[in-house]
């Protein structure tokens, strides 16, 4: 077998969709920016060899498969500058079956393999508990949802895939001494590290050793991993404990000493951790964002997605992942706590519509924030869509506008067109073969879109889609009689020819 091969087989995912990346630039922590593609395409071997070449794009693949499975799950480590050995070391000494790569901006993706497919749902408990005990808790996790909404064509999130331009490139496996896997060497590290759908279940049962700041800042999970040193002291266990007075209100001030002990290095005396306490009693308390050792690990969107960050935008629930349906107007798709839910626009803008959204799908009501918390967290997932080509194209009769031209076309061409241009008058169209034209009188056709139970457009767009459509309104003789109609162009309406029915000599069939 090919070594494409056996790289597609390893990263098996969504059949009827990829993703590509082109590197436009760098942002000022490393992380590279630039243009992602969803190809609504069928993967082949051959993109895979163009990718394991470098001579064709850079493939990234989304997990999840069609039926809401995988064979893969990665935890996404966007942190920069990244000790990748120092992460593989503790990977390691806690005996997780993760295969560490190197991302194309120079984080980590950790991968986990599994030899059949699994339910995403799984695949996602697993390594949710897994980045949370390696101090990544709140971390992107692919596959990012444990559900697709196939019927509005949505497939999912791609990951870059490691080893592009295998023999040159930097997306590289690390071996377990910290050196730069080749290819073989990936494939080694797949057969060591694999494991079932059963080993993947029970891996999210074990205790991995504890998280010390569940649902809490990811600075402060990273800071208290590695221990807080001189000169981040003071502030750092003041930190500590504005979420120990979130996550613990009883028992804050005993959990404190215990911290100091634990994940400050070394610990403060008595008398100034007293002294944090009773800074800490006053009402007036926040995480110190802006200062040392905090600021250069902070991240307050990620941050306001926990239960006990800064503003969690909604408490005990996890919002991620927008996409957009492209119709017009537009359906919206957020994954609440891994669930895809349908929105409208008018749900993103008013967190009522958006609980009233999850009491109606999903069968529970989420606590809101203030409305500029909610509005700075939903700018920040549309930019993060369009980053990543989470807009799903759809065709143009899903629209209102696709819907509104087809009705009017069986107004025009169907069963109830006139004979002559007298029955105009028994709201019915009148179709001018001689001179390629529909005529008839908005009325008439407002009542037949009211009887299909369309009435998005009032008089006044109506008039405009059909100038829209080459119509314009005009006048003819009817009875002698000038009437207003509305005279609109046959091409473009009617592909088929409207044949009246005949019968033949033979008898009435009636």
């Amino acid at each position: 077998m090919s070594n494409a091969k056996k790289f597609e087989a390893i990263f098996d995912g969504h059949a009827g969709a990829y993703g590509t990346f082109t590197i436009e630039g760098k942002k000022e922590n490393g992380k590279s920016i630039g243009r992602a593609n969803v190809v609504r395409s069928t993967r082949t071997t051959d993109l895979f060899e163009g990718h394991l070449s470098g001579d064709g794009v850079g493939m990234g693949i989304i997990p999840i498969n069609e039926d809401n499975n995988c064979k893969w799950g990665c935890i996404d480590v966007d942190e920069y500058p990244l000790d990748h050995k120092r992460l593989l070391d503790k990977i390691r000494a806690a005996t997780i079956p993760l295969v560490v790569c190197r991302s194309k901006s120079g984080g980590a993706h950790l991968f986990l393999f599994s030899t059949e497919w699994t339910t995403a749902e799984k695949m996602r408990d697993t390594l949710q508990h897994l980045a949370s005990s390696l101090g990544y808790g709140g971390c992107e996790i692919f596959p990012k949802q444990i559900r697709l909404v196939k019927e509005r064509g949505d497939v999912g999130n791609f990951l870059n895939m490691p080893y592009y331009d295998a023999e040159d490139g930097l997306r590289y496996a690390f071996n377990n001494d910290g050196t730069a896997a080749t290819l073989d060497e990936f494939f080694e590290l797949y057969e060591t590290y694999k494991q079932t759908p059963e080993q993947i279940v029970a891996l999210a049962q074990e205790d991995l050793g504890s998280n010390p700041v569940v649902d809490g800042p990811p600075c402060l999970q990273s800071l208290c991993a590695s221990k807080i040193s001189e000169g981040g002291r003071n502030n750092g266990l003041f930190s500590i404990g504005v979420y120990l007075r979130k996550a613990h209100t009883d028992t804050w001030q005993d959990e404190i000493l215990n911290y100091n002990m634990a994940y400050i290095d070394p610990p403060l005396p008595l008398s100034e951790v007293n002294a944090v306490v009773k800074q800490l009693e006053k009402n007036d308390y926040a995480y110190r964002c802006n200062d040392s050792p905090i600021q250069p690990y902070c991240n307050k969107e990620l941050c306001r997605t926990r239960k006990y960050g800064i503003g969690a935008i909604v408490s005990d629930t996890a919002i991620a992942n927008l996409r957009k349906y492209d119709s017009k107007p537009p359906i919206w798709f957020l994954d609440v706590n891994g669930q895809p839910l349908e929105l409208e626009t008018d749900a993103l803008q008013n967190q009522a519509l958006f609980q009233k959204a999850c009491i109606d799908q999903l069968n529970f009501m989420p606590q809101s924030m203030k409305k500029i918390d909610w509005e700075a967290r939903i700018n920040h997932l549309m930019n993060e869509m369009t980053e990543t080509g989470q807009i799903i194209p759809v065709s143009e009769d899903s629209s209102i506008e696709g819907h509104f031209q087809e009705l009017v076309r069986e107004f025009c061409v169907g069963n109830q067109a006139a004979d002559t241009k007298n029955d105009i008058l028994l709201k019915k169209p009148w179709l001018d073969a001689e001179n390629n034209r529909a005529y008839f009188k908005l009325a008439h056709l407002e009542a037949f879109l009211r009887k299909n139970h369309f009435t998005e457009y009032k008089r006044n767009k109506l008039s405009r889609r059909l100038q829209d459509m080459g119509a314009d309104d005009t006048a003819i003789k009817i009875h002698n009689k000038s009437v207003r109609v509305w005279r609109l162009p046959i091409d473009g309406i009617n592909d088929q020819q409207i044949v009246s029915p005949s019968f033949g000599g033979g008898e009435a069939p009636f």
